[in-house]
This record gives C-alpha cells, sequence and structure tokens, in this order.
C-alpha cells in the first residue's frame, strides 16, 4: 500500500512540473503572440506612414490628402482587427457549439483545435478536455450505480412480492444492497484521487 503511495505521489509530482513548464510555455508563447500583433501593426503604420507622404508629395497636401489618410488608417486597423480577432477569438465560437453538444449529453465528445489556433486557446482546450474526461468517469460510475441500486432494490421488491419474507431474508437483501453501495462510494473515492 506505501509503495502505491510513493509511487503515486511521484507521479502527481512528475505531472505538477509538467503542467508548471506548460504554464511557462504557454505564457511565453501568449506574449509573442501579442508581440506579434503589436509588430504587424507597427510595421503596417509605417508603411502606410511612408505611402501616404510620398502620395502628399505628389498630390500636395489639403482636404483630399487628409481624407485618403485617414481612409487607409481606417482600412489598416479593420484588416489588423479582423484578422487578428479571428484567430483569437474565432475558436471560441467553435468551442462554444461543441460545449451545446456535450451539455446535451454527448459526454463522450471532446472539444477540437484546429493547427492555426493560437498556442493559449490549444492549451485551455487541453485543460478543458481533461476536465471533460473526468466529468465523463463520474457520470459513468453514477449510470453504474444506478443500475446496481435499481438491480438491488428490485432484487428487495421481489422477495417482499413472494410473500411473508423472514426478518432475517429482508436484512440479508438489504445488507447486501449496503456492501453494494459501500463498495460503490470507496471505488468514485478512488477513481478521483487517481
Amino acid at each position: 500500500m506505501s509503495v502505491f503511495l510513493c509511487e503515486q505521489k511521484e507521479r502527481n509530482i512528475h505531472i505538477m512540473t509538467k503542467k508548471t513548464r506548460q504554464k511557462f510555455f504557454v505564457a511565453k508563447e501568449l506574449r509573442t503572440s501579442i508581440a506579434l500583433i503589436i509588430l504587424w501593426s507597427l510595421l503596417v503604420t509605417a508603411f502606410f506612414t511612408f505611402f501616404a507622404k510620398e502620395l502628399g508629395e505628389k498630390i500636395g497636401s489639403g482636404t483630399l490628402l487628409f481624407f485618403l489618410v485617414m481612409l487607409g488608417y481606417i482600412v489598416i486597423v479593420v484588416v489588423l482587427t479582423m484578422l487578428f480577432s479571428h484567430r483569437l477569438v474565432g475558436p471560441f465560437q467553435r468551442l462554444k457549439t461543441e460545449m451545446k453538444l456535450i451539455r446535451a449529453g454527448e459526454y463522450h465528445r471532446r472539444l477540437n483545435v484546429r493547427t492555426s489556433d493560437d498556442i493559449y486557446i490549444k492549451s485551455f482546450v487541453l485543460e478543458v478536455n481533461d476536465i471533460l474526461e473526468d466529468f465523463e468517469k463520474v457520470h459513468r460510475h453514477e449510470e453504474g450505480l444506478i443500475r446496481h441500486v435499481d438491480s438491488e432494490l428490485m432484487g428487495i421488491l421481489s422477495l417482499i412480492e413472494e410473500g411473508d419474507p423472514s426478518r432475517e431474508k429482508l436484512r440479508e437483501k438489504i445488507m447486501v444492497c449496503h456492501k453494494v453501495l459501500n463498495s460503490h462510494v470507496e471505488n468514485s473515492g478512488a477513481g478521483a484521487s487517481s
């Protein structure tokens, strides 16, 4: 028993250090993604500023140049916003749809990510899938418990319907039911810690 506990403890420590490394990696990737968004924005703005300066030299300054520059900046902002918001926020609409299917009873489903999805979203989905796996195990255990309780209660009911059962037979059947319930409770406790 103590060997099992030591192995379990070592496994938990290994998982914790692995998750710590993953969190650092994910945080670094998120910072990198945000830095790329800012870098692209600055590069496009610098390019457009150069273009506006060249255009100003050709057509002269005035209202037309002002409107062209403003229109250009608006187009840049809209395009960059659409591009990056689709990459960062778009997957959540797909995940929301999959979560609705899971809530509807498809407990075997797992959330999926595309290869083009951001690393931070991928990490989030992996964590949610771990939670879904645990939830599915609890749900299967609950279904098994309900089947066993139903079976035991039907056995007690059939004993009562046979006629006038002795107290000992009823007590024996109830004790069997009690043992089955206790074993399920113990198994669920052992399953939760693993």
